[in-house]
């Protein structure tokens, strides 16, 4: 029997699913925290350069304020200050007085500032304000953002890979406590030196959390609810990027940020004892006494039977498939080989680059047109969650792949338009933005689903490993390809929008998913290829009758 058949007999979207399933999307929210606390952590305040009095001896500063000397000595550079013995010997000698003008001060030489003043009028502290991350050492600022990518791209090919080894359960707590670690020791880094490396961990943790929670929650519930499923986690997802705003208005200081959304990860300890390994990984590993063990919880907390016969059944069909039981351990490689396996992987592979280049450069650039930062990351995290709504009332009626090709189109199209909108209309351009952003995260929501529906159980979370790592390469080059606009103002919007409707023109080539079972293997990812949703449901239901009889 096949073990989606089976589910269904015994409740595949019953109590036990329902339960489990509210548990892991809660986690989602705090890997939200952790994905984008970068723009309030390390957010740029304004900055003044000042003098450090400290530096200079109290006959140079006792008979003017401080404030007069810093006015007098600003220059236009905010990195640099006009020399103070070197003005003070001007004004000894008469040739310069505290309220001169432009050319009264030329000839003074000027020196790099060594101490700056912060304004805390729209951020609190921040590593940028207390590590002085500005002028020699502003690269720092945007190193550490990168490596944040990098760290995420580490994670999601290390946890999709031991996952497929090792387990779900097992990589789920140790992206658990990895997160722990690294938000606590990041917020209470005493220099950059320190915060760097917490803070490519705490990247790494998060998106390897994230991407194990997500297939545990697709592979929990029956076929028909994977939808549901998927859209669920990300819709919590979203609601955790409309909270860290919250906090960060609230809280202000970054290393409270940094506590507060880390600390409750402490709570999630209580799930080993009430999250199940995924069955389907069991069966691939030919675990089956575990897997019997787990279904027949499911059976009696949703209140169905389960029998021995049929438990047998499923067993004895698990057992003829070759690719389950020989004793190799699929790795990487396999989503090469064969080719026609390397072009879907390819495929796949290529929309997550393009759908986290577009969305990490719409978030980015809605999040500096001006106004409050607070209201603009809420906006932007808000507009998901009706995407994830409608991605559920319509996915099944309506398919995946015609779905994500017109979402990513129409996507493409709002970026060009919003690009060519010239300034003065910042109301349309804005608009015309936030389409794109609303559309980027419908077809976003629905690559993450269908991606976990392509690549087989042997090599799922491999496979979503990679395309993972695509996506941190395509959110790494979006903040790049916005730098573009000082050659041509609509250029970026411009290689956004036709990346975007490239990969929905491609994407059109992937198989459809819809109300097919999740295959096992290879041989079963690539058979689907070429079967009809018709042909799946006609044997689902000759199963199902043999079944009865």
């Amino acid at each position: 029997m096949d073990f989606d058949v089976l589910l269904k007999k015994i409740g595949g979207f019953g109590r036990y699913q329902k339960i489990r399933l509210c548990l892991i999307c809660l986690v989602g929210t705090i890997c939200a925290f952790h994905s984008m606390n970068m723009v309030f952590v390390g957010a740029k305040p304004e900055f003044e350069c000042t003098l450090s009095s400290e530096k200079y001896s109290d006959k140079l500063l006792s008979n003017v304020s401080l404030e007069k000397w810093i006015a007098l000595l600003r220059t236009e550079d905010e990195c640099s200050l006009r020399n103070i013995h070197q003005a003070s010997d001007f004004i000894k000698n008469g040739s310069l007085v505290f309220e001169s003008n432009a050319t009264d001060l030329f000839g003074i030489k000027t020196a790099p500032c060594t101490k700056w003043e912060y304004s805390t009028e729209i951020y609190g502290p921040t590593i940028t304000s207390d590590f002085n991350l500005v002028c020699s050492q502003a690269w720092l600022r945007s190193t550490s953002k990168t490596l944040y990518f990098f760290g995420r791209l580490l994670g999601a090919l290390i946890f999709g890979q031991l996952s497929d080894i090792f387990g779900r359960k097992p990589m789920f707590f140790t992206g658990l406590l990895s997160l722990l670690l690294a938000g606590c020791v990041a917020g209470a880094a005493p220099s950059m030196a320190v915060f760097i490396p917490f803070y490519i961990l705490q990247g790494a943790a998060q998106t390897g959390l994230f991407l194990v929670a997500y297939i545990m929650c697709t592979e929990l519930v029956e076929t028909r609810f994977r939808l549901l499923a998927g859209h669920m986690i990300t819709s919590f997802y979203a609601v955790g990027y409309v909270l860290l705003s919250l906090l960060a208005y609230y809280i202000r200081h970054w290393r409270y940020i940094e506590v507060v959304i880390t600390v409750p990860v402490i709570l999630f300890a209580v799930y080993w004892c009430i999250l199940p390994e995924s069955v389907r990984w069991l069966l691939t590993q030919n675990r089956l006494d575990e897997a019997k063990s787990i279904i027949k919880r499911v059976a009696k907390t949703n209140k169905m039977e389960v029998t021995e016969a049929m438990l047998e059944q499923l067993t004895a069909d698990n057992e003829i498939k070759p690719e389950v039981t020989d004793d190799r351990k699929y790795t990487l490689i396999d989503l090469f080989r064969p080719l026609p396996m390397f072009f879907l992987s390819a495929n796949v592979w290529f929309n997550w680059f393009v759908n986290s280049f577009v969305y990490y450069g719409l978030s980015l650039g809605v999040g500096s047109i001006g106004g409050s930062p607070y209201i603009n990351f809420s906006i932007a995290g808000a507009v998901e969650i009706p995407g994830n709504i409608l991605c559920v009332l319509f996915l099944n009626r309506l398919g995946r792949r015609l779905p994500l090709m017109a979402a990513m189109t129409a996507s493409g199209i709002a970026c060009v338009i919003s690009g060519f909108i010239p300034s003065d209309m910042m109301t349309a351009k804005v608009a015309f933005a936030l389409i794109g952003k609303f559309c980027i995260s419908i077809s976003y929501g629905i690559i993450y689903l269908m991606s976990a529906e392509v690549f087989p159980t042997v090599v799922r979370n491999a496979g979503m490993g990679v395309s993972s790592v695509c996506a941190r390469v395509g959110g790494m080059l979006a903040p790049q390809v916005l730098e573009l606009d000082q050659i041509w103002a609509p250029l970026p919007m411009l290689i956004l929008g036709s990346f975007t409707v490239v990969a929905g023109l491609v994407a059109l080539l992937l198989p459809e998913t819809t109300g097919r079972p999740m295959p096992q293997t290879i041989e079963e990812a690539l058979s689907n290829r070429s079967r009809s949703i018709k042909m799946d449901k006609k044997i689902e239901i000759e199963k199902i009758n043999c079944e009865k009889e």
